[in-house]
């Protein structure tokens, strides 16, 4: 029986202690076949590292023979590209690890990873000049200037390439996981400036020849323009693509059949199909590659989430939470099944993403939690695509259900967002009770007994005064034959329904249900629906209120 080395992302260990390998080999083809840098955005856990390693095993000069760890794969059969095999100086890096609460303590963690990067070459320094020497010295010894440092990828590829007389290979894993974390803890800035100088300036490389391939990885696409702005031989390789790259990270179809036939597990089949396939990479559809292994290793073991269990998803839940009531809604409807359309960012950087809700669908889509298909033209903006959106498995259901659940208990589950929830369940015994209880907390006896139907009318429009991303609030409008107190209307067509507020005050033992009758007959008998139905909202989706207020005891009924 075959054996995973779950964890082992090192081509070389897994192949030499007999790890079992889904075969991506076919990923040097497309590297030789690209332009000469790749950027390659996929989420976590599927297979970036091991892949990235594997590249490095292929292309690296090394006084080892490392043809017997491609034995069996497909690559072997292409003789061009095995004419490649062993014959460039490598650059590696990964910088998965590169974290910090600041950017002192970040800025130290890249210094070390550099120093270590040219330590690996540092057979280099008698053949360097005495300024290239001195500089290169620096940097491992971590003393180098602000120059040293972020000149020093340029500078090695040029060092390597004059040393063999051959270009070089630079293979950077995991490149944003710095400027994620710099991004959580707000040295944003300073990460994405030495980024942009040191990884951007190093591959846009002016000695011709110099570099022969360049291919990045990372989690996200939208740290491109920041980083690598003016990079003219970049090819990005989005998820979104059709291209080569789209098949290589990842389990397709008859990868997961194969898997499943030589490890005598396919009884395993639907159960992998609904917790971990559904993601879409291009025209492939994609398993999880990481929940499939661990499935497969834990038996007999119940089928369930191990994606979810790799990393914290804090950082998911901080920007669903940024996207406020529109997002929140919409996540719901992601859950109940319903149809979402949204365009996608590739452009976006790091600083968009908590400003507008589409900026974080793209987010959520190009970091694995969504899946994005069937684009079509904007009807208002033909040029640009609208994505069909939707939650790809049981596994990531899991934790959007965790993030609703975890909203619903939030302190922070403000009284606005209350009041949206309310109003569009037309829920109105809980926006009765929602009102009296505001009231009693935060409006003051003087001010409602002196004038309590305008002061409680100034109340309420200040709570919706939140909700204007998705309504028109009016107040005191003219409409029809009248000034109807707060007209709400959409402004899309995700939120439908409108609203027509009438307020009453009464004293006393007066009765609420004259007041009632009186506000909502005022509504019909002056038309204040007319501006609503003249803005294009259907009757259907008009709600008539009447709320009456008696102290700080409100009655809210529909019409």
């Amino acid at each position: 029986m075959p054996s995973f080395r779950t964890g082992t992302d090192d081509f070389k260990k897994l192949r030499d202690q007999g790890g079992y390998f889904v075969d991506k080999s076919p990923l040097i083809r497309s590297v030789l076949d690209s332009s000469e840098v790749t950027l390659i955005p996929r989420p976590r856990r599927f297979g970036k590292t091991l892949h990235m390693t594997m590249l490095r095993y292929f292309f690296e000069k090394s006084a080892e023979d490392r043809r017997p760890l491609f034995d069996g794969l497909a690559i072997t059969d292409d003789t061009d590209a095995m004419g490649h095999q062993g014959q460039y100086p490598v650059i590696y890096l990964s910088l998965k690890d590169i974290k910090g609460a600041s950017w002192e303590v970040a800025q130290d963690k890249l210094l070390e990873r550099l120093s270590a990067l040219h330590k690996r070459h540092d057979f280099l320094l008698d053949t360097l000049a005495t300024d290239d020497r001195e500089s290169y010295e620096k940097v491992i010894a971590r003393c180098g200037s602000i120059a040293d440092n972020e000149l020093s990828l340029k500078k090695l590829i040029a060092h390597l390439q004059a040393y063999h007389n051959q270009p070089v290979v630079v293979l950077i894993d995991e490149y944003d996981s710095p400027v994620i974390e710099a991004w959580r803890n707000g040295y944003y800035d300073e990460m994405i400036a030495f980024m942009r100088s040191w990884l951007g300036g190093g591959l846009k490389h002016e000695e011709g020849g110099a570099l022969f391939r360049g291919v990045v990885t990372g989690i996200l696409r939208v740290a491109r323009e920041s980083i690598f702005s003016g990079l003219n031989n970049l090819d990005v390789a989005s998820l979104l693509s059709s291209g080569p790259f789209a098949n290589k990270f990842g389990f397709t179809e008859p990868e997961l059949a194969q898997v499943l036939t030589d490890f005598d597990a396919e009884d395993l089949a639907g159960p992998m199909r609904e917790w971990y396939n559904g993601y879409q990479f291009g025209p492939h559809t994609i398993y999880n590659p990481w929940s499939v292994i661990c499935a497969i290793s834990k038996r007999p073991d119940p089928i369930g989430p191990h994606w979810l269990n790799t990393a914290s998803n804090d950082l998911i839940y901080a920007e669903l939470e940024s996207g406020g009531l529109p997002l929140k809604r919409e996540l719901e409807q992601l859950l109940a099944g319903e149809e979402l359309r949204r365009e996608l960012h590739e452009h976006t950087i790091f600083s968009d993403v908590g400003k507008s809700a589409e900026h974080i669908w793209s987010f959520l889509v190009f970091s694995g939690y969504l899946k994005a298909t069937d684009p079509q033209p904007d009807p208002r903006r033909p040029t640009r695509q609208r994505y069909h959106l939707s939650i790809p498995n049981l596994e990531v259901s899991i934790a959007f259900e965790q993030f609703v659940e975890h909203w619903h208990r939030s302190l922070s589950f403000t009284a606005t967002e209350q009041l949206l929830d309310v109003l569009l369940d037309s829920n109105w015994p809980r926006l009765q009770d929602l009102l009296s209880e505001l009231a009693a907390r935060l409006l003051s006896c003087h001010d409602v007994a002196k004038l309590p139907e305008a002061v409680f009318h100034a109340f309420v429009l200040g709570l919706l005064a939140h909700l204007r991303q998705i309504y028109e609030i009016r107040s005191n409008v003219e409409s029809g034959y009248g000034r109807a107190d707060i007209l709400m209307r959409p402004k899309t067509v995700a939120y439908p329904l409108a609203f027509i507020i009438e307020f009453k005050a009464i004293k006393g033992d007066a009765d609420s249900a004259i007041a009632t009758t009186e506000a909502l007959a005022q509504i019909e008998s002056r038309d204040y629906e007319a501006s609503l139905l003249e803005a294009g909202v259907s009757p259907e989706h008009i709600r008539k209120l009447a709320i009456v207020v008696a102290g700080k005891h409100v009655t809210v009924t529909q019409g």
